[in-house]
């Protein structure tokens, strides 16, 4: 209620008590947070709830958004294993930024500027910390690749210096720890374009056993899978006709598939061509070694 024999209320002037914060008189954060009346604090609190409506009239983006997505995107990097200053540093800003959003008292708002970046950053191979936990899409994806190559659970535990009931937990979980998903990378960069081992004859049987087991299960050698996409789990490995420069690349995979007694049809058609011939033609055009493979027996050529 307003009026000439109103009585305004006596303005109150309150300093700062806050232990990290230094709040300053004339702001409205000193009005809001440490409930200061005195004048130049009341109109810089006037001032900005001016701004704030005339904001919202015209359709402009808030100067302050809530911080409450914000908070929560941060301590579910953090469950990953990326601690908060780990986390301003990806997102380029202050580690006193992101320490107030996730405050025992919480800072509520934030600029939009600060939320968007703190929001783009994501739990990933190259962010999460070695005990951290991740989506697994792409480790198995590379796992199930170098399977398809005909390297077995066992020979790639054995090279990651894990046991193999690691790999399977991946499987079950579809999760990985950063420190084991950044080793699978790496190994499946040293491994993808080499074949495992088959001097002796427990070792061709052993590639034989998992490249049956990869067939089951749908899984594509690396030669499917695009390098920027295989993180992705939107992606899909490319099961379309060959085209292009790749057609060689895939040729090569389908020598080592026979090389290893796989039939020649069923190579073909996990390389996706619609069948042996058409992949043979498509070698012949092309001068390639794997034309000169014609049927299952005479799969030595490619030894």
């Amino acid at each position: 209620m307003t009026g000439p024999n109103m009585v305004r209320a006596p303005r109150i002037a309150r300093e700062c008590t806050h232990k990290r914060a230094r709040h300053q008189h004339g702001t409205a954060t000193m009005y809001k947070l440490d409930r200061c009346r005195c004048a130049p604090c009341t109109d810089a609190a006037t001032a900005e709830e001016r701004r704030r409506r005339l904001d919202a009239f015209i359709g402009a983006e808030p100067r302050r958004v809530d911080a409450g997505p914000v908070r929560e995107h941060v301590r579910a990097l953090q469950a990953a294993g990326i601690g908060y200053k780990r986390v301003a540093a990806l997102a380029g800003v202050a580690p006193s930024t992101v320490a107030k959003i996730i405050d025992s008292v919480p800072q509520r708002r934030v600029e939009p500027g600060t939320a968007r970046r703190i929001l783009a950053v994501r739990a990933s191979v190259d962010t999460v910390s070695d005990g951290g936990v991740i989506d697994g899409t792409g480790t198995l994806r590379r796992l199930h690749a170098l399977h398809a190559r005909g390297w077995s659970r066992r020979a790639l535990a054995a090279r990651l210096g894990v046991e193999h009931n690691t790999l399977s937990h991946i499987e079950r979980t579809g999760t990985s720890s950063g420190r084991l998903a950044r080793a699978v990378r790496a190994l499946y960069e040293e491994l993808w374009d080499v074949a495992p081992p088959s001097a002796t004859a427990p070792q061709r049987a052993a590639v034989t056993r998992t490249l049956r087991w990869a067939e089951r299960h749908g899984w594509v050698p690396p030669a499917m899978w695009n390098d920027e996409e295989i993180d992705d789990p939107a992606a899909s490995p490319a099961v379309e006709s060959p085209k292009g420069d790749d057609v060689v690349e895939r040729l090569d995979e389908l020598l080592f598939l026979a090389s290893a007694g796989e039939d020649l049809d069923r190579a073909a058609r996990r390389l996706g061509w619609g069948s042996w011939e058409s992949a043979r033609s498509r070698a012949v055009i092309r001068g390639h070694r794997a034309g000169k493979l014609r049927s299952p027996e005479a799969s030595e050529v490619a030894a």
